[in-house]
């Protein structure tokens, strides 16, 4: 049963509490499972460009503009862990990221940092721990 929620359609019921495995499931499918970071420019600790990333996290946003809050905001914690690891694996001498790679307490962090900018997408979601 479909949902309107905020001018996306959601293809949970808006009574059932989401996990963030349910939702990172749905929105990983958006990102390739290895990403070439070689095209690195001006990267250091905590900072970096990727491009191939950059376009790969435009194109998650893109396919996803009618999907649930709930996926864009993962699409957007998914980029930000993939680029702390590009970062790290590109300063280790690494040419690709992987999505096995991901911090995911990390990820989970980002998640849920941008949900809490919307408490009634809080009030959808149930923590895991």
């Amino acid at each position: 049963m479909k949902s309107y929620i905020f001018g996306y359609y959601t293809h949970f019921k808006k009574t059932k509490q989401l996990m963030f495995e349910d939702i990172y499931n749905q929105a990983i499918i958006y990102y390739p499972s290895e990403i070439d970071i070689s095209d690195g420019k001006k990267v250091e600790k905590g900072s970096g460009y990727f491009e191939a990333l950059s376009k790969y996290w435009s194109q998650a946003e893109l396919k996803t503009e009618k999907e649930s809050d709930f996926i864009q905001l993962m699409i957007w914690g998914i980029f930000c862990a993939y680029h702390k690891r590009a970062i790290d694996n590109f300063l280790n001498g690494k040419k690709k990221v992987c999505s096995q790679e991901l911090d995911m307490e990390y990820l989970k962090f980002r998640f849920e940092e941008s949900l809490l900018l919307n408490p009634e997408l809080v009030a959808q979601y149930k923590t895991d721990t």
